[in-house]
Order: structure tokens, then sequence, then C-alpha cells
């Protein structure tokens, strides 16, 4: 049996909203009242974006993260071929001085360190699919949700299991 304030406290975490697909998240259940622990005040960052909390349900996903991951994967190749094109016209003082420029740096740390970004964002989003399928369970053992909201928890968990597996078996780091 879940006590009362450790079950508040799971939905709080959790976001406590309707459990969605691997490709989606949920939106985060924000306190209304700004004394509230967790209470966040999403003002818009920016005049040509989008709402506050349209801006924090949208742009901060697992999704959104590994497209934007994918993209500065581009950035560190092109400024890699930048590198060996200009390597034999520059010193080595001058390239040090721009600094990132050093074959090992470009060859490993531009393949490893995106890695640890990549592999980070899918355990979360694994660990939180778990966490939402367990909650899942419970509330579903005190007659508080049905078997389809079991069930999509159950293939949000999956998904983001082959997400992850995939990630491991596939993504090396390299040496």
């Amino acid at each position: 049996m879940v006590r009362p304030l450790v079950r508040a406290l799971i939905l709080t975490a959790i976001g406590g909203a309707a459990l969605s697909s691997s490709t989606k998240q949920a939106p985060a259940s924000i306190p209304r009242d700004p004394s509230a622990v967790g209470y966040l005040d999403l003002t818009k960052r920016h005049p040509d974006g989008l709402d506050g909390r349209q801006d924090f349900d949208r742009s901060f996903t697992t999704a959104e993260a590994l497209r934007r991951l994918e993209q500065m994967r581009g950035f560190l190749r092109s400024f890699g071929l930048l590198t060996s094109k200009v390597r034999r016209q520059l010193s080595q003082s001058e390239l040090n001085a721009i600094d990132n420029t050093g074959l090992d740096l470009q060859t490993l740390g531009f393949h490893n360190i995106p890695l640890i970004v990549e592999g980070t964002l899918l355990k979360q989003a694994y660990q939180l699919a778990q966490s939402r399928y367990e909650l899942a369970l419970l509330q579903h053992e005190q007659g508080r949700i049905a078997d389809e909201s079991v069930a999509e928890a159950r293939r949000a968990y999956e998904a983001a299991t082959k997400q992850f597996q995939r990630f491991w078996d596939t993504k090396r780091p390299g040496d």
C-alpha cells in the first residue's frame, strides 16, 4: 500500500499526467501555487517563441534533445572538416589559440562526448518510462486506472527499453 504523501510525491515527480508514447512525453503536472514545492514560473522566454508552458512541454523532450544532438554532431563534423583544411596553413600555436583543434579531440572526443549525452537522455527516458509503468501497476491495483492505461505505460516502457538497448548495442565509444 502506497501512503498518500509518497503517492503525491511520485505523481509530482513523474508529472502525474496521462502516459504517452515513447516519441512524446506527457505534460508535467506543475503546481499552480507559487509557494508550492515544484512551482515553475514559465513565462515566455523569447518574443518569437512559444508560450512558456508550450515551450516547456514541446521543446524540452527526449526526442527534441536527440534531434538537437544530431544537429550538434553536424556542427562538430563541419568544424573537424574545416580544421583539416586549415591545419597545414596555420602554426601549432595558432591552432592552439583557436582551441578544440587537436586531432585526438576531433576524432575521439567529437565522437565520444555526444555519446555520453545521448546515452544519458535515453537512460533518463528509460527510467522515467519504468517509473510510470510501475506507478500505473500500483494505480491499477488500487482500481484508480483502467487496463488500457497500464497497457499504454507498458508500451512506452517497452519502446524506451528497445531504444536504449539499440543505443547500447550500436553506439560504441572510440578509443
